[in-house]
């Protein structure tokens, strides 16, 4: 062996180490912020593709976070939900302007105040004045024994909070709740099934489902914030039991690249050109959030963005997709800490620094 080849043996470990990348610091600055477990972040763009991986998807047996782990997104899959449902106006089977409440078509739904007077527009982008009911409500136990509401539970049994005024923005689950039950009505099919028809399958996003096994071995499981101990509770069962439309899929990074991309770069293959405008035109007025029909609509330091977070049972998302750079950015973690901080920013500021 010469002395050159085995000079280039000695160095190929370090030739073959993986250069760590923008998305790598990003993501190990984020999670000790937020003390998270672990996480995933994804930067894509023209001329770009960073994926970065961190921590454990479970405390228990130490399992690390991979490329291929998937986790539950919480308020993000609105996104999807919202898409399955515009394809259904896409196709002329229900309106925009349809009164909401025939086709949520439940006896029990009269309980909830302002329903009789929403559109299925007012759903999609928050202006119901429908109040939130379920997630944000404190559960009241003796109602449900566990875990796994149905749309048709929540409209008969979960407590919910007051209502708002109707025409005003005021975000409430409730509204996806609804669309997902009325994406079931008239489809004709479960609400897993219709969002695998018309999102999943057309996006190519194999690795996608509405709820998933906290057990199985390629999730991972979420955990609470620290209590005064600073122990973690594991929420995972409540997050992988949801089947409802807002808050209904666990996916990987690369899914929601690839559902983000069929939407916004690929005219048609999930709407048509002027349903995607109708999805992302902002409808706020004076000092409201900015929201389409499941997309926060958003003006930052660089340029508009398109997308929606999530935060639920032990797990944190962020999806957002700048246009004018055609660049997605993805956090999914394992760790639910409410903070006021914008991640979103907190992401974008070194990926777009000159």
């Amino acid at each position: 062996m010469s002395l050159i080849v085995a000079s280039l043996l000695l160095l190929l470990p370090a030739i073959q180490a993986r250069a760590e990348t923008v998305a790598d610091q990003v993501l190990q600055g984020i999670l000790q912020r937020y003390s998270a477990p672990g996480g995933v972040l994804l930067v894509s763009g023209p001329d770009r593709r960073e994926l970065a991986v961190a921590g454990v998807a479970d405390r228990r047996s130490g399992r690390p976070v991979t490329p291929d782990t998937r986790f539950h997104i919480a308020s993000t899959g609105k996104m999807l939900t919202a898409v399955a449902t515009l394809s259904l106006v896409q196709e002329g089977r229900i309106a925009l302007s349809d009164p909401a409440l025939p086709l949520v078509g439940h006896p029990g739904a009269g309980r909830l105040a302002n329903l009789g007077r929403a559109t299925v527009a007012d759903l999609l982008d928050h202006r119901s004045g429908v109040p939130d009911c379920l997630r944000n409500s404190a559960t009241v136990t003796q109602r449900h024994p566990g875990p796994r509401w149905t749309s048709d539970e929540v409209i008969r049994l979960a407590p919910c909070r007051g209502p708002t005024p109707p025409g005003r923005y005021a975000y409430s689950n409730t509204n996806y709740i609804l669309l997902g039950h009325i994406l079931e009505r008239v489809d004709g099919r479960a609400f897993a099934d219709a969002l695998a028809q018309r999102v999943l399958i057309p996006a190519g996003m194999d690795s996608t489902s509405v709820g998933a096994d906290p057990n199985d071995p390629g999730v991972a499981r979420g955990y609470r914030s620290p209590n005064a101990a600073g122990n973690r509770a594991d929420a995972s069962l409540y997050a992988y039991s949801s089947p409802l439309g807002d808050a209904p899929v666990t996916t990987t990074a690369a899914d929601l690249e690839r559902f983000v991309f069929a939407l916004f770069r690929q005219p048609g293959r999930l709407l048509a050109p002027e349903m995607v405008g109708a999805m992302v035109e902002d409808r706020s007025v004076e000092d409201e959030e900015g929201y389409g029909y499941g997309v926060v609509v958003e003006h930052s330091d660089w340029g508009p963005r398109w997308g929606h977070s999530g935060r639920y049972a032990g797990f944190r998302s962020e999806l957002w997709y700048y246009p004018q750079r055609d660049t997605l950015t993805v956090l999914m973690m394992n760790g639910d800490e409410n903070t006021d901080d914008d991640v979103g920013d907190l992401i974008a500021r070194p990926v777009f620094a000159p």
